[in-house]
């Protein structure tokens, strides 16, 4: 059987878990109306339809590991020439906050979620849950490592939690891999609106891939026309 470790890195991470569909509780609540009430019917479960559970039960969920309430980022991407100072460069674009991300800095209003969520590592003090991405989006700190078998994938995809949008990313075992050792797996995540998200809340999808599954070519069979002779 293939085998997916997730690993806590910090006391406050919460390690995806595999979603499973309550068979039972859904056919007794169909058998109650079936047995008690005259006219209320469930007449199709969908629990008794096998595509339908296995892709409920698809791959691991993702939950949020702090109760936080996202909001959309509004930023903008700079550089900062050597003769300028970065707060007078905000104040030029009108935005309060200002994160180093590669090479440019990112330039953020109303962020004030992303802030607050800073948390402890032993080695290099406080860092930063949220990290702008630029975009519109936000680099996630989930505070958990995951190792895949060599050659295989990972799928992060979204499960539909209204006004946050979670871009779907495939990622190789070696990039998942390294993760375990440099803080733990990130997931971008892109609000649209105003979502709160309580802790343990799930808001994202793993799906391990076969390597098969990207190198698949699709045709089109097209039926040969009858001899008209």
């Amino acid at each position: 059987m293939t085998e997916v470790v997730f690993t806590p890195l910090h006391p406050w991470a919460l390690p995806p878990d595999a979603n499973r569909v309550d068979r039972a509780a859904a056919r007794a609540e169909r058998d109650t109306y079936r047995n008690h009430f005259r006219y209320k019917r469930i007449a199709r479960l969908p629990v008794d339809c096998p595509p339908w559970v296995m892709g409920q039960e698809l791959g691991w969920l993702v939950p949020s590991p702090v109760s936080v309430t996202l909001s959309p980022v509004d930023d903008i991407e700079f550089d900062l020439p050597e003769s300028e100072e970065l707060r007078a460069v905000g104040r030029k674009v009108n935005r309060s906050e200002m994160w180093r991300r590669g090479d440019g800095w990112i330039a953020t209003g109303d962020t004030d979620w992303m802030r607050l969520h800073d948390f402890a590592t032993p080695d290099n003090g406080w860092e930063s849950m949220f990290l702008p991405n630029g975009a519109g989006t936000v680099e996630w700190r989930l505070g958990w490592g995951v190792r895949i078998p060599e050659r295989y994938f990972l799928l992060v995809i979204g499960i539909g939690v209204e006004g946050l949008d979670v871009p779907a990313g495939v990622l190789p075992a070696r990039t998942v891999n390294a993760m375990a050792d440099r803080g733990g797996v990130s997931v971008a995540i892109r609000p649209t609106a105003r979502v709160p998200l309580s802790r343990g809340a799930p808001f994202a999808r793993l799906v391990l891939l076969h390597p098969d599954s990207l190198q698949a070519s699709g045709t089109v069979a097209v039926e040969k026309e009858p001899d008209a002779r």
